[in-house]
């Protein structure tokens, strides 16, 4: 047994998912098996924003906690608290609640502002000597983090939204005549989450154009294609980033007025406004779905591969924090071995510097200059995650 040098301290930052919870109760459970009862294990209540309250809880082992593993949400407070570099008595506040409790290992659940955060706090310890190893545990559904194959959530979140095209698709197949379905994910500068949505092709021809910020929309082009798929088909779906912009590289729908706190003018609504133009140009009967908090607090379609990764890179997270490792990520390869029905894996370590503030896009092989859809080669990279147990739905043709 390596030495022990002080206590344990979690934190969840950011959007929730469905599976952050998971991530937390292998991470606790971990800890009690290797460390039995030598240290104590504290969880932060809203993020870094309780810890500057001291809004700090004691997690015991016992049975209450496998409801974490069927919990969507944050179990413990999320939080978007944004650490400023100049802000020494914020910095002075974390560092004394930290030696009151004697925190020595800090594990922060989060995407890449949360990185920044993890970053921040990492590199003002070592500047006043304090001894305390710090690790990213990677989440986000919109699977923006760099250099990890996916991130946890976005799985989860994706097979919510093929099974919840391919349930609209049955439904609006019901009749002759349909309507024109959009459907509109999460997704401010990356355009994984819409991308998902090509799986649906295994079960037929039901999505009918797939939009991401990645490229750019020509709304007039647009329009007539969606006119032209309409008469041939009676029925049309179309799946949206909610971030798209227009051939200027503007967002076609952003709210000005509404900053979250790390600045970014807050999105959501793009599908409304498509579905406007639509009615007003051909008056057909257009429907909007904007997926919201649905997507990422689903628990129905959780992904089974994702939960068994997710626990799996808990452990290897408090292994790496025991060995001494410090300002890191834990991040997910994909083993050469992996095919459609069987995803191999392992981990490794990158520095916070090279993920926090920064963005990873859809992989250009996946994007198709002349159409609003994804490569076929996107089914390979996503089906791994998704199948398997309670995987696609069955739809009739």
């Amino acid at each position: 047994m390596k030495e022990i040098l002080g206590n344990v301290i979690y934190g969840q930052s950011g959007g929730p998912t469905s599976i952050i919870n998971t991530s937390a109760y292998y991470l606790f459970k971990e800890c009690f098996n290797k460390l039995e009862n030598k240290i104590k294990i504290y969880a932060m209540k809203y993020g870094i924003e309780g810890l500057l309250e001291e809004n700090i809880i004691e997690v015991k082992d016992n049975d209450n906690l496998n409801k974490l593993l069927v919990s969507p949400g944050a179990y413990f407070g999320s939080n978007r608290y944004k650490l400023k570099d100049d802000d020494l008595n914020v910095f002075n506040k974390i560092l004394e609640t930290f030696k009151k409790y004697n925190i020595r290992y800090f594990f922060y659940n989060g995407g890449n502002d949360s990185m920044d955060t993890i970053n921040k706090i990492s590199t003002y310890f070592k500047k006043v000597n304090y001894e305390c190893y710090c690790i990213g545990i990677n989440k986000t559904i919109d699977n923006d983090l760099l250099h990890t194959d996916f991130s946890l959530g976005y799985a989860s979140a994706s097979k919510f939204i093929i099974n919840t095209i391919l349930e609209i698709y049955a439904d609006d197949k019901s009749y002759k005549v349909g309507r024109i379905n959009i459907i509109e994910t999460m997704g401010r500068n990356a355009g994984w989450l819409a991308a998902s949505s090509k799986l649906c092709s295994l079960k037929g021809d039901i999505v009918d154009f797939i939009l991401i910020p990645e490229k750019y929309v020509d709304l007039e082009d647009f329009l007539i294609k969606i006119s032209e798929v309409y008469k041939r088909k009676k029925h049309c779906i179309i799946c949206v980033s909610e971030g798209i912009k227009n051939l200027k590289g503007e967002f076609i729908f952003e709210n000005d007025l509404m900053l979250d706190k790390f600045g970014h003018n807050q999105l959501g609504g793009v599908s409304i406004k498509l579905c406007e133009l639509i009615k007003n140009r051909f008056n057909i009967k257009t429907r909007y779905y904007e997926l919201s908090l649905l997507q990422r607090a689903n628990s129905m379609y959780l992904s089974k591969i994702e939960e068994q990764v997710a626990k799996d890179l808990s452990i290897y997270a408090l292994n790496a924090a025991l060995n001494k490792e410090n300002n890191k990520m834990v991040v997910i390869n994909r083993l050469p071995n992996t095919n459609r029905n069987n995803y191999k894996y392992d981990f490794s370590l990158v520095p916070i510097k090279e993920v926090s503030n920064k963005e990873r896009y859809l992989d250009e092989k996946f994007i198709l200059k002349n159409k609003y859809d994804v490569d076929e080669s996107f089914i390979d990279y996503l089906l791994p995650l998704v199948d398997g147990e309670g995987g696609l739905l069955d739809i009739l043709k």
